[in-house]
């Protein structure tokens, strides 16, 4: 190879090098840029003892929002969480998306990055029993993750107690997980202190206006499914005492019992298809206006 040649083929690997430099640079950089417009800045944790308040759907937080006094707001680890105070007590809140996997993320995302003294858990539920109607507000006592089943067909199936497997492989299996007792005279005090409105007769299917309460030790069906058959609804009532059924409840949870952090879920009724009353907005608005009555109740009186 001749001299000029070798300093031609060393000028080619150098601007060869120098691009793959620059490739990499500007990848790394794109995707920095992703992670920080997904992650947020990661702040330090937060100390100050918050209440975390957990919502599955933005059509649903909405109602929580319209007595949150914000703060702050930031993305991490895949979530929106805004920093703020309800009746001048510190919360967080965060949108999980619909399902048990979802939630759980979100509940384990908030307490790396918050200092929380307890979670609610808020949002619609379907009615099991001709009892309750929209408007309704179903405080749970127990869970029941009433998606784990062994099924031999179509219509025969069995429960299954899966609880959980702990560090040192023991497991605890259980059925149903029960909301804390810590929780449990502040949510009779907030019941004692609030009145909801009646629900309009063209949200009832019995086409007659509705007066809403707050039901207390209530049993709540929690799953991936949701049941719009009202067969399959009477038998869950009738086989696990449930009163309603939504889609986040065991996940949080399951985190909650994890982390050794107090929660309760708050399970607004929204629609019941025994008595044919509809889902749709306006039951939604009904719904969760009531909850968050009581949550902010709560919240009010939470030490």
């Amino acid at each position: 190879m001749t001299a000029e040649k070798h300093v031609r083929s060393k000028q080619i690997l150098t601007v060869v090098a120098l691009l793959l430099i620059a490739i990499s640079g500007v990848t790394g950089y794109v995707l920095r840029g992703m992670m920080a417009g997904n992650q947020g800045s990661l702040p330090m944790r937060d100390p100050t003892p918050r209440i975390g308040i957990v919502v599955a759907m933005p059509s649903e937080a909405k109602y929580v929002f319209d007595v949150f006094n914000k703060e702050r707001s930031f993305a991490a680890y895949g979530f929106n969480f805004s920093v703020g105070t309800i009746s001048g007590k510190p919360v967080v809140i965060v949108v999980s998306g619909i399902g048990e996997e979802a939630s759980a993320a979100a509940v384990e995302a908030m307490a790396m990055l918050f200092n929380i003294k307890w979670v609610a858990n808020i949002g619609t539920s379907g009615a099991h029993t001709e009892k309750l109607d929209t408007g309704d507000v179903v405080v749970a006592a127990r869970i029941a993750p009433y998606g784990n089943r062994m099924y031999k067909s179509y219509t025969s199936w069995r429960y299954l107690k899966l609880g959980v497997l702990f560090p040192n492989m023991s497991r605890g299996k259980f059925l149903y997980i029960n909301t804390s007792n810590s929780l449990i005279e502040l949510t009779r005090k907030a019941a004692e202190q609030i009145h909801l409105p009646p629900t309009p007769a063209d949200l009832i299917g019995r086409n007659r206006t509705y007066n809403p309460r707050v039901v207390l030790n209530g049993t709540i069906a929690s799953a991936d499914i949701w049941t719009a058959n009202s067969t399959y609804i009477r038998r869950l009532h009738s086989e696990l005492g449930t009163d309603a059924e939504e889609m986040e409840a065991y996940g949080v949870a399951l985190t909650c019992y994890r982390l050794g952090l107090p929660f309760v879920k708050i399970a607004v009724i929204s629609n019941n298809e025994l008595t044919g009353s509809p889902w749709c907005g306006k039951s939604v608005e009904i719904s969760m206006t009531n909850g968050v009555k009581f949550l902010q109740k709560m919240i009010e009186l939470s030490p």
